[in-house]
């Protein structure tokens, strides 16, 4: 199965994509974890995308998905795979459409997750990370066992610079203006399902999965 989970910041794309994945047997990839593992190489890629990065102009569409296809065309993706965050707009999912045309494949399923802006906000002031682990926690629906220490490795945790509440409104905004051409597409493709991602994990996972047919 080949799937994408999309959503504005905070809705948790990450936490239920990690669910879906483990219930698949599939691989997940987001374009954060991609392009932290290319910047390591020096390759012509990692290059280019070095010089985007380090001057903090916008990654151009053509040059994130290059980034997407090499993940996409190794031998890990036989049983399918799934990409959290990504495309993010139209130009990239007509791109990711390409490719899987010229492979003789396609996409399965784009997961819309959705909540009301009050609720992301709450969850993102809320939320701290391990600088060490990356695990995450939330003050409110899932703090650590020691306050502000992580369960895992014991490190201090810290709150991220964009989880602050005008910082996420001005995120949500600006998925919400990019995100809408984005709907329609996969809407009028006939793949995608609209969860909302509010109240209980479980009940949310379970929608997921009933819409996917694996539970």
């Amino acid at each position: 199965m080949k799937l994408v989970f999309l959503g504005p910041p905070g809705v948790g794309k990450g936490t239920h994509a990690d669910i879906i994945v483990n219930d698949l047997g599939i691989p997940r990839y987001s374009t954060g974890d991609i392009f932290r593992e290319i910047l390591k190489d020096s390759s012509p890629l990692g290059e280019k995308l070095e010089n985007y990065v380090n001057s903090g102009a916008l990654v151009p569409d053509e040059i994130v998905f290059e980034t997407v296809e090499g993940v996409l065309s190794n031998g890990r993706n036989e049983n399918g795979w799934l990409l959290d965050g990504y495309p993010r707009n139209k130009n990239q999912a007509e791109l990711l459409d390409d490719f899987l045309k010229r492979r003789d494949e396609k996409l399965d399923c784009a997961i819309y997750l959705y909540a009301p802006v009050e609720v992301l906000v709450n969850r993102l002031t809320n939320r701290r990370v391990c600088p060490d682990c990356k695990a995450i926690y939330n003050l409110v629906n899932s703090p650590p066992e020691k306050e502000g220490v992580c369960d895992r490795c014991g490190e201090v945790l810290m709150r991220r610079e964009d989880d602050k509440s005008e910082t996420i409104k001005k995120r949500i905004s600006i998925f919400q203006k990019d995100f809408k051409p984005l709907e329609e597409y996969y809407e009028n493709a006939g793949i995608l399902l609209k969860v909302l991602a509010e109240g209980n994990l479980e009940d949310i996972t379970g929608k997921i999965r009933k819409g996917l047919k694996i539970g």
